[in-house]
């Protein structure tokens, strides 16, 4: 199967939660306007803190929080700070996936971007409560993916 077949099986199973827009936020530049302009691509409507701050619409029901690591503190102790403090903007049901760039990770092809997304929808509904309309493993190529995505610094974490 094509990972366009399999991106667009995952978004239709998570197209519930996408009726909302997504928080956006984090302190990774480089890789939050590669997943804003993946975004406006697919029409998908975005929110960060500056927007939600100024409009008050929908409370986001999932957040995708794009971080730095460095090696000096931990990456899951400062997702979960910068989670906390955005806990005003999104749902408390919220999914919240943690995109973790280090940086060996500068230097990926467009061709990572796509296990990226993929990666990121797979998290998302996995986290949807409810009946799935896919196994909770991972394929060979879905585990291929993960690999090279980890290889590339590039590591994708959900919390809650």
């Amino acid at each position: 199967m094509s990972w366009r077949k399999r991106v667009e099986r995952l978004r239709v199973s998570a197209a519930h939660l996408l009726t909302g827009p997504i928080f956006l936020e984090g302190d990774a530049q480089e890789l939050l306007e590669l997943l804003r302009a993946g975004a406006r691509d697919s029409e998908i409507e975005v929110s960060s803190s500056a927007s939600a701050s100024t409009a008050k619409s929908l409370p986001a029901s999932i957040v995708i929080l794009a971080i730095e690591s460095d090696g000096r503190r931990s990456s899951i102790m400062k997702a979960s700070s910068m989670l906390r403090n955005m806990e005003r903007d999104v749902a408390p049901d919220a999914i919240r996936i943690v995109v973790v760039q280090s940086g060996r990770s500068r230097i990926a092809p467009a061709r990572l971007q796509r296990l990226l997304v993929t990666e990121i929808l797979f998290e998302v509904t996995m986290a949807v409560p409810g009946p799935r309309s896919r196994p909770s493993w991972r394929s060979f190529r879905e585990r291929m993916g993960l690999a090279t995505l980890d290889a590339a610094g590039l590591q994708v974490l959900r919390f809650g």
